[in-house]
């Protein structure tokens, strides 16, 4: 890599052809291979070597890293016929295997190598470095390591229609990051998506003014989607922890693309909703309270929507419309004083609004507005009620939060506030 920076192509070359030597699976080795070759100005046996890559990755299952080698030849020419070829039989590889255990992450260089000796590449120069080393990089790599029935990761790609995804993916941008890398940040506008080829990411979200991580994302994770199909920001931010590779989506790629193939905002719809179900299913307190056979069955009950900036969910002396779940985005709660309204809470991912009404079917005591745009789950009333009859464990959770509520809102009235309630129930008593 030292080479590489310093721009020693050809002596990189051979570095990297020894590595896939000695390691034929070693097929990171074999795209560093081919950048050297693209610095070099041997552009057609740079994507020889990129499609060797990406049959080898195939073979192995590691179905994002193949299609990141496809991508890559795919910039020599876009219209390579055996690349082309590959992709689609990663796309088959993906589309027709049941579910399973995912195959990752991506193979990484193997950590100290044995070999050397009389066919040692690095001891070579020239345009015999060159010739030895493409005769190493087209060598393929024999074994296969894959399970029959494992479904490996290719996350949307695999819900396109094949010749859409040869389309796409000219468009992607494929990057390599260094550890500590933010690739997105809680609270900021997303526009783009992403899709870890191969290293690790952190996710962290800020609580009381510190960073605390929450989570890893690795090979075959997809983060971003949800903010900007939603248009909401992200609650948390990630950082790369090692030196990862990528596909990123930008926004304004993604909505030509779809302006030629609506298709495709159908499949990123389901996409979505399928992410968001399983954020509710694992995440949200109200779905824990049910035994986990159960969980699909409520979920069913509920839609999804968008809530645009100010826009009011529930409005403070009115009966709530329903029950809503925050997905993403930020929901403040209001309540009117002699003043005008004050704010008196924050709702956040998985926080629970509208319940104090529906279940004393009394006018809602605060107004709910999203402070931006926010995804919601949303139940209506008559169904919510149907609900609550068919699973009492939810009236239990969510009285004893309206309970809560109802607690912390004492804390924001005013003593004046406090004064009229005692006269009125005075008067009332004469």
């Amino acid at each position: 890599m030292d080479l590489r920076d310093e721009r020693q192509f050809l002596r990189a070359l051979g570095v990297f052809a020894e590595g896939v030597r000695r390691a034929p699976e070693d097929h990171r080795s074999r795209m560093l291979a081919a950048r050297c070759l693209v610095e070099l100005g041997e552009r057609e046996r740079a994507l020889l070597v990129l499609h060797t890559c990406a049959e080898g990755l195939l073979r192995r299952d590691f179905l994002l890293s193949a299609m990141a080698a496809c991508h890559q030849a795919l910039k020599i020419n876009p219209q390579e016929r055996m690349v082309r070829e590959t992709l689609l039989k990663i796309h088959a590889r993906a589309v027709k295997t049941g579910p399973g255990r995912p195959a990752v992450p991506p193979p990484l260089p193997p950590q100290g190598v044995e070999g050397g000796g009389e066919q040692d590449l690095m001891g070579l120069s020239g345009s015999e470095l060159a010739d030895r080393a493409m005769e190493v990089l087209l060598q393929p790599d024999p074994r296969r390591i894959a399970e029959p029935l494992s479904r490996p990761p290719l996350p949307l790609f695999a819900e396109l229609a094949a010749e859409t995804l040869l389309e796409l993916l000219p468009l992607l941008e494929y990057r390599q990051v260094p550890a500590g890398t933010v690739l997105s940040v809680a609270g900021q506008p997303a526009e783009s998506m992403f899709v870890l080829v191969a290293g690790k990411a952190e996710v962290s979200v800020l609580n009381d003014g510190h960073e605390t991580t929450v989570g890893f994302l690795g090979g075959g994770s997809m983060f971003g989607e949800i903010s900007l199909l939603t248009r909401t920001l992200p609650g948390a931010t990630v950082t790369s922890s090692v030196e990862t590779e990528l596909f990123v989506i930008p926004r304004k790629a993604l909505s030509a693309f779809v302006s030629v193939h609506p298709e495709v905002a159908e499949v990123l719809a389901d996409f979505g909703q399928q992410r968001l179900a399983r954020t509710l299913l694992q995440s949200s307190p109200l779905f824990a309270m049910l035994p986990p056979e159960s969980r699909p069955e409520l979920l069913e009950n509920f839609e999804y929507r968008t809530l645009k900036t100010g826009e009011r969910a529930v409005v403070e002396g009115q009966p709530s419309p329903g029950l809503f779940l925050v997905l993403s985005g930020e929901l403040t709660l209001g309540k009117k004083d002699e003043v005008g309204t004050i704010q008196v809470g924050r709702l956040r991912e998985v926080s629970v609004a509208g319940e104090i009404s529906l279940l004393s079917d009394v006018p809602a005591t605060a107004t709910v507005t999203a402070s931006q745009e926010t995804a919601v789950a949303f139940i209506a009333r008559a169904s919510f009620v149907q609900q609550l009859e068919r699973f009492p464990q939810m009236r239990e959770y969510l009285t004893q939060l309206s309970e809560r509520r109802l607690l912390e809102l004492r804390r924001f009235l005013r003593p004046a506030e406090i004064l009229d309630a005692d006269g009125l129930v005075v008067d009332e008593a004469r």
